[in-house]
């Protein structure tokens, strides 16, 4: 993995101090990273208001992490918040995370929100180090991700006053039933890899079932781009995209979501590129060709299948984002 921070270049220091080297220097606060007197790995967060009451209100628990807050004694107002890396394994995540940090909390502009926002992300990381399925996303689910982001990036140009609503209601991350819900309206999003393949793959009974009153089927080619194609997506690119998008809360929410995804920003997704293209957006209704619960004899769990599109055409939705919009 590359990293971002030349984590490399850092001494063992002498005791009592730190070997630091500073980093993103148009920042509200003084940020460092730095290896201490016994090689582990920190980074120090240097800011002027006393944020002692915060960090005591927000800290956070990690095994991976220790915490700490301090008053450094320099005939001035001065204080950092700690972050030092207990296991050397994770500087890699310990990386990410910073970088990740960065771009999300480098347009603040007070040293309370930068403080209270990393506490807030640390968070979100713990939730990722507790996953079992910590590491990287598969091609599969890379596609899967980047299906789901694209239509989340056209609600939010389609609907620039509804954001947190359209955040809210994202929910393919937490693997519910759909992947996003507004009131009565739910849906469903599949991609496939290819615009010439005309079929999509539904994994289980409750995916084209709903207890919603409409169900849409929104489907989206997600294919690899050969390297001289200007407009393509990664991971990395459409989530910054998406972030830019987005005010101080609302980021949050959105990288909260990502998290839950298993997914952090990382320079290993800038190799899988993509040239992602609508296919048709469907509404699930009537004799929609589906199976459901009552079709399947008794003790049978779960199906698979695979759905022809072509057969599927006439349930095309002409008024997909003005229904999503009157149910937002």
């Amino acid at each position: 993995m590359n990293r971002n921070f030349e984590w490399d270049e850092l001494t063992v220091s002498a005791e009592n101090s730190f070997t630091t080297r500073r980093i993103a220097e148009d920042l509200c606060v003084d940020l460092y990273i730095a290896r201490d007197h016994e090689g582990a790995f920190c980074v120090l967060i240097q800011h002027s208001e006393d944020l002692r009451k915060l960090f005591l209100k927000h800290r956070v628990d990690l095994r991976a992490i220790h915490l700490d807050y301090r008053h450094l004694e320099t005939g001035k107002s001065t204080f950092i918040l700690l972050l030092k890396l207990n296991n050397d394994q994770l500087l890699d995540y310990f990386d990410q995370f910073i970088w990740f940090v960065l771009q999300g909390l480098k347009h603040c502009k007070k040293e309370k929100d930068f403080v209270g926002g990393i506490l807030a992300k640390l968070k979100i990381w713990k939730n990722f180090l507790s996953s079992s399925r910590e590491g990287k996303l598969t091609e599969e689910q890379i596609r899967g991700l980047l299906a789901e982001m694209y239509l989340l990036d056209q609600l939010l140009d389609q609907f620039p006053h509804d954001y947190e609503k359209i955040l809210h209601g994202w929910y393919g991350p937490q693997r519910l039933q759909h992947d996003f819900l507004y009131k009565d309206l739910a849906i469903e999003v599949k991609s496939v890899s290819s615009t010439d393949k005309r079929y999509i793959r539904i994994s289980s009974l409750s995916q084209l079932d709903s207890t919603v009153s409409r169900l849409l089927l929104s489907v989206y080619a997600v294919i690899r781009s050969p390297e001289n194609i200007k407009e393509k997506f990664n991971l990395n690119t459409l989530s910054q995209r998406i972030i830019a998008k987005l005010c101080f809360h609302e980021r949050d929410i959105f990288e909260r979501k990502l998290i839950e995804c298993n997914y952090i920003p990382d320079s290993f997704y800038d190799d899988y590129n993509y040239i992602i293209r609508p296919i048709n957006n469907y509404e699930v209704k009537g004799d929609f060709p589906r199976l459901h619960s009552g079709l399947i004899p008794l003790g049978i769990l779960n199906v698979t299948y695979d759905l022809d599109l072509n057969i599927i055409d006439s349930y095309k939705s002409e008024s997909f984002f003005s229904d999503v919009g009157n149910a937002l």
